[in-house]
């Protein structure tokens, strides 16, 4: 629907689909690309359209479902990105608490329930791992949510991790916390 306004609106305007694209700073392919429907541009690009067709945005996108479903993922994908980035920056400073901590507790002298302090740690760092999988990663993700493998691949390909919207992965993954603070009170 959107890319029949576009060429319509080309045409009546009497402009090549290369002069739109030499002024809106895309490739000609660009341009057919969105009269065809094969992709939308994104916001930004849509209000400069809007401008140089002297067209108005709500005349421009109204009724293009394929469109307003583009932009809700797209919002998605921000709001989660924003929150990405909130949560990896406080797991950073949790880390670094973590290591900070470690080391003043390696130059006390022994102190009562010496084994109970990283426990506490490796626990509160991992909760909070699984927190943030859960409030970053929708649960329809094909690549990561609740229908994907119980071994996913991390961002950007390196590594890998344990999917907890998968029931086993979950229980993977408590087996594992419950393993390592039975490794630290052990040991």
């Amino acid at each position: 629907m959107l890319g029949e306004k576009l060429k319509t609106q080309r045409v009546a305007l009497g402009l090549t689909q290369q002069e739109v694209a030499d002024h809106l700073h895309v490739s000609r392919q660009t341009i057919s690309n969105w009269e065809v429907g094969r992709n939308f541009p994104d916001i930004p690009m849509i209000i400069s359209i809007s401008e140089y067709y002297q067209i108005s945005l709500d005349e421009l996108l109204k009724g293009d479902e394929q469109l307003m479903d583009k932009m809700k993922k797209d919002a998605e994908l921000v709001k989660r990105t924003k929150r990405r980035k909130m949560f990896d920056g406080v797991f950073v400073v949790l880390l670094l608490l973590t290591v900070i901590f470690a080391f003043v507790m390696s130059r006390l002298p022994n102190l009562e329930n010496q084994k109970l302090w990283p426990m506490l740690i490796v626990g509160v760092v991992f909760i909070f791992s699984i927190v943030r999988f859960f409030m970053v990663i929708p649960k329809d993700d094909k690549v990561s949510g609740r229908y994907a493998p119980i071994i996913i691949p991390k961002s950007f390909g390196v590594g890998w991790a344990i999917n907890p919207y998968h029931p086993l992965g979950l229980a993977l993954l408590i087996g594992l916390l419950v393993a390592i603070e039975v490794l630290i009170f052990l040991g």
